[in-house]
């Protein structure tokens, strides 16, 4: 079974979504929140950057088809893998491993990128 791009998007922005939640209760039961730049931008870059783009790609099929979109996906999957855990690590005080927020961070703006593109191009495409 294949999954399709828009619903590969829409998947991943749930995961997003609930360790986003997860990390909440954990702060808000722990009474420490150290990590809410992190869980903010889990739920805003994470959850809902990535639902729009599998909405976006859900509503414009020839868009999704094409290769870049699904460069987009992985470009934009792994730049929140990166970028998340750095600023998590950041906050904690590790500021070595927190490094990666800086390669993360450029993937997530890539991602961003490609998007308008994207778009860019289906508006010149569109009636």
């Amino acid at each position: 079974m294949t999954i399709s791009l828009p619903y590969r998007f829409m998947l991943a922005s749930i995961v997003f979504a609930l360790i986003g939640m997860v990390l909440g209760i954990q702060m808000g039961i722990s009474e420490d929140h150290t990590l809410i730049p992190a869980h903010a931008h889990l739920n805003l870059a994470g959850w809902a950057t990535m639902m729009l783009f599998g909405l976006y790609y859900r509503s414009d099929p020839v868009a999704a088809g094409r290769p870049l979109a699904h460069w987009h996906f992985w470009v934009a999957l792994v730049g929140l893998i990166v970028f998340i855990p750095g600023i998590a690590a950041n906050n904690l005080g590790n500021r070595g491993l927190g490094m990666i927020v800086i390669p993360g961070s450029f993937l997530v703006v890539a991602s961003m990128l490609i998007f308008a593109w994207t778009v860019w191009q289906a508006a010149r495409r569109a009636p």
